[in-house]
């Protein structure tokens, strides 16, 4: 298909200025938007602030594909915001793509409750309610209660076989079989999972045979979190998610653990984690390889020996501590997000939740501004400076803001044993072509226009071709796509100002340049000054460019040709 013909298919498919990316569920209770606004930003959930922090930072959904999927026929009538403590296991189990699509009468809370799961419970007197150092956020309810249920996230992709969360949760499902229920949160739809089950081979099936050999649940985000209960972070968790690459999966998945824990409680923990059942500690004069007291080099001594040793130890023991919650406290220092553990609905993963949504309402300069020193040889480029800080890192301005420590949490060890294998990294070469679903690119193209009004507005003005090469090169015809991309963008950023740089480099972590080598065609497209300095900034080189408009545009095409 020639690059005008696809141009005009994207620009028929847009709809500006598009559907609003403002939030459809506030919260309603008072006291706790009083308290969020004053914790986070005081235009929190009012109508002017929203919309126009929506529009101008993530840039509106102009093809109207962000938008939560409609709720599916079985969870019609079932509130899965309101789920009590003892049937969000049984819930789970029967939504498992592992089976068939549940009958709605297996889901009314009389039927779940003949499978009633454990939960962790701890009565609060009135001074225990209070559970951070101020004393100013709204109050714990009178019982603490944390079903027993451990969550894990792979996105992008079927979870290959044979890897570390294969094997980790393998054998803790195993394990804790009957205390405590497993569950995989993915992207993959049901029907591909119906599909495996009546024959259909390849990596869905595998997964299918591994999770029902463990009994681990595995669920469909979008199927869970649809078009009536949303996420509070949907619309950033699309965002990432649109990006195909593995930053960007690691990036939903921060933003997801916290949905997930915040919706239903329990524990999330990253697939690369050890939840061995009675582990041992590592002896106290130093550390074997793979030591979950290992972190980026640093021994950090032998865990408290008075720590919980089970899953079932550790839930009971956050439910009774001041917080009600907790993180990955390695020590009172060190605290990562690779663990999670909370009763549903607790303030502080409301917070968190706010923390992370703000952080999309900032440029990418603010971002890495407030962004900590690489340590530990981290390169000092995108993925670790804006990726960690706009969504790995907000339990750091969350614990900050509540004035707690590590000091102040459970310490998880040694039931959840810590490792991490680094999966969000890119390869060092750089981000590998992300493959095309289907033959038409315009699905593809549609995301990648989605992506460069967000960037078009979070960095500037610039147009980000960096961030979308891995979406462009998995097309059969990537000239063309580039081509037909800038032709069809200058009418669909019309509402966003003008492009006035472009950023089509970036070094990779071993050292190589990747650059996006653009055909004459939308070379042409662009105008770049003849002496133009370039700059460099987190590894990607940004020069001063203009995008040409529409007219321009012709002209410049009809001479090239």
């Amino acid at each position: 298909m020639p690059a005008d013909e696809l141009a005009r298919r994207l620009r028929a498919a847009a709809c500006l200025p598009g559907t609003s990316a403002t939030p459809s569920a506030w919260p309603c209770d008072p006291a706790l938007l009083d308290w969020l606004r004053r914790m986070s930003y005081p235009g929190l959930y009012t109508w002017a602030a929203e919309e126009s922090l929506a529009r101008r930072w993530i840039g509106g959904d102009i093809f109207g594909t962000r938008g939560p999927r409609a709720v599916p026929a079985f969870l019609t009538g079932v509130d899965v915001r309101t789920v009590a403590p003892e049937l969000v296991a049984p819930l789970l189990r029967r939504l498992s793509m592992t089976r068939p699509a549940p009958a709605a009468a297996e889901l009314t809370p009389r039927a779940l409750a003949a499978e009633a799961g454990p939960v962790s419970r701890h009565a609060r007197d009135e001074a225990s309610r209070r559970w951070e150092p101020s004393g100013s956020a709204p109050p714990l309810p009178a019982s603490t209660e944390i079903p027993h249920v451990v969550h894990g996230i792979w996105l992008g992709r079927p979870l290959p076989a044979g890897n570390s969360f294969w094997a980790n949760y393998g054998a803790a499902a195993d394990a804790y079989a009957g205390e405590v229920d497993f569950v995989l949160w993915t992207d993959i739809p049901r029907s591909r999972f119906d599909a495996a089950r009546e024959g259909r081979p390849g990596p869905v099936r595998d997964l299918l045979a591994w999770a029902t050999a463990h009994g681990i649940h595995v669920l469909d985000v979008a199927e869970v979190f649809h078009a009536t209960a949303p996420m509070t972070l949907h619309h950033p968790y699309t965002l990432e998610l649109g990006q195909g690459v593995p930053r960007a999966f690691a990036a939903a998945s921060d933003h997801l653990r916290v949905e997930v824990v915040h919706r239903f409680g329990g524990l999330y923990a990253d697939g690369d984690l050890h939840l061995v059942a009675g582990a041992e500690p590592p002896p106290a004069d130093g550390p074997a390889p793979g030591d979950y007291r290992l972190f980026r080099g640093r021994w950090l001594g032998p865990p408290d020996a008075h720590g919980p040793a089970r899953l079932p130890d550790l839930f009971d023991r956050v439910a009774a501590s001041r917080t009600g919650f907790t993180v990955h406290a390695l020590t009172d220092e060190i605290v990562l997000n690779d663990v999670v553990a909370a009763p549903a609905g607790h303030p502080a993963l409301t917070l968190w939740l706010e923390g992370a949504r703000y952080n999309y309402l900032r440029g990418q300069r603010q971002l890495f501004a407030e962004a900590p020193a690489p340590t530990h040889g981290e390169p000092d480029s995108w993925t670790w400076a804006v990726t960690a800080s706009r969504s790995g890192r907000v339990h750091h301005w969350l614990l900050a803001r509540l004035g707690l420590t590590g000091a102040d949490l459970v310490k998880a060890a040694p039931a959840v044993r810590g490792h991490s294998e680094l999966s969000w990294l890119p390869p060092a070469g750089g981000d590998p072509a992300v493959p095309c679903a289907g033959p038409d690119p315009l699905p593809t193209l549609v995301a990648c226009v989605g992506q460069l009004r967000w960037q078009h507005l979070s960095r500037g003005g610039d147009l980000y071709l960096t961030g979308v090469a891995p979406l462009i090169r998995g097309l059969p015809d990537p000239d063309t796509a580039w081509t037909a991309l800038l032709l069809a963008f200058a009418e669909l950023s019309v509402d966003l100002g003008p492009v006035t740089s472009v950023t089509d480099c970036r070094r990779n972590q071993d050292g190589s340049l990747d650059v996006v080598e653009l055909p004459a065609a939308a070379e042409a497209l662009l105008h770049r000054p003849g002496i133009a300095e370039e700059s460099w900034f987190l590894g990607e080189r940004t020069v001063p460019a203009r995008l040409l408009t529409a007219g321009a545009q012709i002209r410049e095409l009809h001479r090239v040709a």
